[in-house]
């Protein structure tokens, strides 16, 4: 899916520029917001669980009283990652497996005010696709970011705990002392996963089962980043208490990998990947990123993809070019992990629909999603770690776990789904925004915007799909395995009558994706797209009709 790019340092200047650039620490201004005293408007009237969350959306922010923005000072990343404590055998063997440390960062930026307060989630059309889910508290999502507020009223019910460090031991258990005691406080590795007493994630950053924001600086410039993140993906919808987000019923997996300060290095956030695979997730969101490629999180992240494990990251924050952590970087440069195959990359759009000025863009953008102005989600600081949300966020960070929160969701109605098959459902189901020209992709918006309701009723109607559809022409009358970026072409399906078909395009060269849009076949069971070549970059292509897992025979496009 994506270019494996690596970045080349020709000149000793130019290597200082590359250098300061990744050392320059991203900043945000949040604003935060208490319902401490949240006063809302009482509904005399009776309405349903789903009519109830459409229409008191609004009445949840739009009575918050806003605060003064907080800035924090840069700082600069230490030396080196702090040693794990001996509670993690595992986290340690990764750390000494790891060949090359590089440095992550929240990926942020400046504010940017003025939205009504629910449009992020109308945009992505998520009240019609509650009609079809809300969640079935099943799906997990591992958040890999900075600490988390874990006593907020929006996330503490929603927060993933892990069995096998829950309850009490019992005799027989691999760590009965012959009296019952609690794991997740017993100071053993109950279930031999190589993390002691990790009931509720873990905190890579120090090494211990804690991933509570504020340890080690409460005023940090990254310490309320993981709890923003973490609202969006999953905070508890129609609580009446705060915000809804597109799966109101998933749990959170918290993985701390980035100090309070910021940075966090290679060896933490591949131990997160991993663990997460490796303890039941079913989407990591990593609203992270650095500038160079790193192959040990490459490797991480191909394992989740091969475990069908879906993976979502914000692209970057580099749309210009000069802002902060971008000095020497082309406009538009995206980062790692978001430029990995197999991770679904997402950009940052406004509320008029326009890329947002600071998301990084470019051939290997997936999708984007809401991430520049009133964007509610919890949040936290030293006085308020319970009842606190955002006004105003800016930075492709929290677009990417509105993605991640609709994977989930899919996942909820679609539970064995393929990493390939969710990927699919989100790009080929999006909305072409008006900015595209009706294009199926643009360097600078992907495939478009999530559409919440589109991705659950394909998904939905794919539940019940056994044939296998068949490709029928890809190319053009006078090509035949060859097209030019100036020519017109066609692809069709031949598939069951009214049912949903796409076609999935890959670059053999580079693993980048395309997909022609979820159409339904009509009576005579056909469906077919017109494409120009520009669609696809110059390069070998193979190309099949999809339905979910079910694919076609492949064909092969190569460059005139």
């Amino acid at each position: 899916m994506k270019n494996k790019k690596q970045l080349i340092i020709t000149t000793l200047s130019l290597a200082i520029i590359i250098v300061s650039a990744v050392l320059s620490i991203r900043y945000l201004q949040v604003k935060p917001v208490s319902t401490a005293t949240n006063t809302k408007t009482t509904e005399t009237e009776t309405y349903t669980d789903k009519e109830l969350a459409k229409k008191t959306l609004t009445q949840n922010t739009a009575s918050q009283t806003e605060k003064s923005a907080i800035e924090v000072p840069r700082v600069e990343p230490p030396a080196k990652p702090l040693e794990p404590t001996p509670d993690s055998t595992k986290q340690t063997q990764v750390r000494q497996a790891v060949s090359n440390e590089h440095i992550y960062y929240p990926l942020q930026t400046a504010n940017d005010p003025g939205y009504a307060s629910n449009w992020a989630i109308q945009k992505v059309n998520a009240p019609a696709a509650w009609d079809i889910s809300t969640g079935n508290g099943q799906t997990v999502v591992a958040v890999i970011d900075t600490g988390f507020a874990l006593n907020h009223d929006d996330l503490k019910n929603n927060w993933y705990l892990n069995s096998g460090e829950n309850g009490n031991t019992i005799a027989g258990d691999n760590c009965w002392t012959g009296d019952p005691q609690n794991k997740a406080t017993n100071s053993c590795d109950d279930d031999s996963n190589g993390y002691i007493d990790d009931y509720r994630g873990w905190n890579f950053s120090i090494g211990d089962n804690n991933p509570q924001a504020g340890r080690t600086n409460a005023y940090g410039v990254g310490v309320s980043h993981g709890t923003q993140t973490a609202g969006l993906v999953g905070a508890a919808g129609n609580n009446n208490t705060g915000i809804a987000t597109i799966n109101w019923n998933t749990k959170i997996m918290p993985l701390q990998v980035l100090s309070d300060d910021g940075p966090g290095y290679t060896s933490n956030v591949v131990a997160a990947v991993y663990y997460a695979v490796d303890n039941g997730a079913d989407v990591i969101n990593m609203s992270i990123g650095g500038s160079d490629y790193d192959a040990d999180l490459k490797t991480a992240t191909d394992y989740a993809y091969s475990h069908n494990v879906v993976v979502v990251a914000a692209a970057g924050n580099c749309g210009t070019g000069t802002e902060q952590g971008c000095t020497g970087l082309p406009a538009g440069t995206m980062g790692y992990p978001a430029l990995n195959d197999h991770v679904i990359s997402v950009g940052a759009t406004t509320v008029s629909d326009q890329r947002a000025s600071f998301s990084s863009y470019g051939p290997d953008l997936d999708i984007v999603a809401p991430g520049s102005g009133t964007i509610n989600t919890t949040t936290w600081t030293p006085s308020n770690g319970t009842s606190l949300y955002t006004s105003s966020l800016s930075g492709t960070s929290f677009s990417s776990p509105q993605v991640a929160s609709l994977v989930s969701l899919i996942k909820s109605i679609r539970p064995s789904s393929s990493a390939d098959d969710i990927t699919a459902l989100i790009l080929a189901t999006s909305t072409k925004l008006s900015v595209m020209n009706g294009l199926p992709y643009t360097n600078e918006y992907g495939h478009g915007i999530i559409n919440s309701n589109a991705a659950l009723t394909v998904a939905a109607s794919l539940n019940s799909i056994s044939s296998i559809p068949k490709l029928l022409q890809s190319g053009g009358s006078v090509t035949e395995h060859r097209y030019a970026s100036t020519d017109n072409l066609s692809s069709g399906c031949n598939t069951t009558i009214g049912t949903y078909c796409s076609i999935w395009f890959r670059d053999n060269s580079n693993g980048r994706e395309r997909y022609l849009p979820y159409t339904l076949a009509n009576q005579q069971g056909l469906t077919g797209w017109s494409w120009n070549g520009s669609f696809i970059p110059s390069s070998s292509w193979t190309i099949k009709a999809v339905q979910g897992d079910n694919r076609s025979n492949s064909y092969f496009l190569g460059v005139k």
